[in-house]
């Protein structure tokens, strides 16, 4: 009865409105639709989604007689120095650099001598010298590279110069080259790695120097008929269709997850002490470590179960193409990945946000949970890069199912120790509110304090 009580006073209060909000909102910016959009592609080859440079979509089977069976991630070194030369010369003529640290835009404008260290690496690169840098000729790079697009009238390719059109790269081919026409690197790709590493030192972490980015732009290339039949292959029969979809939508709600859940978590805590209904609980024959595993399970229910409901918007056309298709898929791929891939996530945030809440008496843990959301977003890649202590897992792409093979032991390793923490978190949890209701413990009061003062220089640094 505790339980449903808890549940209801949750789910009807504002501050869960709020994050289911926020949790619909992301939803929607990012995964609502995509399951449709790949179904119709796969039967409308017409299609404008059909026409992306991502090849189409994953449940098409590729046509022997297609003109380009799409792209997929590889490192090919000419091609990353062309594109990361490019982009670097690009922003190097603005003086404007854009970096990520959290995952938002911020421009970065560098002094003179950083300006200089800049044009020094572009020299190196190219064999160029400044004056030849700020005139170039207009085929000098392809007229579309990576994610960089040269506006001009022309697309000449007199000389055999790289040239993309609707996401189509020919083949570079030159007779001779030469390095003032078109861009040839003058150093190993092992040394264009060095000097990417400085620039990006200079320009700032989450600048789109880093490996991780430049092979994110311009770490693509043309798959053959064997390559998109296999990945075709490893779409219906390993992943049961089902399955790539269920990655990318946790990998879009894993971001709310990893930050919203301590709102709810902070709140309720809270809201008993400003409705002095701490009095009232000390009273009743609540046990402590039941009164509070019983509101954490409560919190956990009210976060997870509208991630449940979100993940039939995918699931159902998915049931529907099957059965049309007669190509069976893994109905139940949404729960497993919902239960191993964000349950420990939202289980970690509420239990910290439970803990630092009965601690310090005071919303403190908004701002360790913000910073640890904001830190964890700027040192994880895309897909690929996850790390034992990983609070959010990535896997930004449809495709890929082998990077979570690969990582599969870490990944296990991962959501065992946010579990760990849960669990470290609720009893450190209980022992103090236990010491609390036995008024023996005035950690509340110091630590309310504590917290106004870390909120006070927390925002001047900020201000600064």
């Amino acid at each position: 009865m505790l339980y449903f009580k808890e549940l209801k006073r949750i789910c009807f209060s504002v501050v869960y409105g709020l994050f289911l909000f926020l949790l619909v909102f992301g939803w929607y910016q990012n995964f609502y639709h995509v399951t449709d959009k790949e179904i119709l592609a796969s039967k409308d080859k017409d299609t404008s989604y059909q026409l992306q440079i991502t090849g189409g979509s994953i449940l098409e089977k590729p046509d022997k007689n297609a003109e380009s069976f799409g792209r997929k991630r590889k490192e090919v070194p000419d091609t990353v120095m062309l594109g990361g030369t490019d982009h670097l010369l690009m922003e190097y003529r603005e003086n404007s650099y854009a970096v990520y640290p959290f995952g938002y835009y911020k421009e970065v404008v560098l002094n003179d001598a950083e300006q200089d260290e800049i044009l020094k690496i572009l020299c190196e690169i190219t064999g160029l010298d400044e004056e030849n840098l700020w005139n170039l000729p207009d085929d000098y790079f392809p007229y579309v590279n990576g994610n960089i697009v040269h506006f001009k009238e022309d697309n000449p390719d007199e000389n055999g110069t790289i040239t993309i059109e609707a996401g189509e790269k020919e083949e570079r081919i030159q007779e001779a080259e030469d390095k003032t026409k078109h861009f040839v690197p003058q150093v190993s790709y092992d040394r264009f790695k060095e000097l990417m590493k400085k620039a990006e030192d200079m320009i700032g972490r989450g600048s789109n120097y880093s490996m991780d980015m430049l092979l994110t732009y311009y770490g693509q290339a043309e798959m053959n008929y064997e390559e998109a039949a296999e990945e075709y292959r490893k779409t219906i029969y390993e992943d049961k269709v089902s399955r790539a979809f269920a990655r990318l939508f946790c990998d879009y709600i894993t971001r709310s997850l990893g930050l919203y859940p301590v709102f709810v978590a902070v709140v309720f805590w809270m809201k008993d002490r400003r409705n002095k209904m701490n009095e009232l609980i000390d009273s009743r024959q609540f046990g402590t470590a039941k009164l509070v595993m019983v509101r954490f399970l409560a919190m956990l229910t009210a976060c997870m179960l509208p991630v449940f409901l979100l993940s039939f918007e995918s699931l159902l056309p998915l049931l529907q193409y099957s059965s049309e298709s007669g190509i069976s898929i893994d109905a139940l791929a949404f729960v497993k990945y919902i239960l191993w891939w964000l349950l420990p996530t939202a289980a970690v945030v509420l239990s910290l946000g439970t803990f630092l809440t009965i601690l310090t008496s005071a919303p403190a843990a908004v701002l360790v949970q913000a910073v640890w959301w904001f830190m964890d977003t700027g040192m994880t890649g895309l897909w690929g890069d996850t790390g034992y202590f990983t609070l959010m897992i990535r896997h930004n792409t449809l495709r890929g199912s082998e990077l979570i093979r690969q990582n599969l032991t870490i990944l296990w390793v991962n959501r065992g120790i946010m579990l760990l923490f849960t669990f470290i978190f609720l009893l450190l949890s209980c022992v103090i509110y236990e010491r609390k209701r036995k008024g023996k413990c005035s950690h509340g009061y110091q630590g309310q304090r504590y917290y106004r003062i870390l909120k006070k220089r927390f925002f001047t640094g900020i201000q600064k």
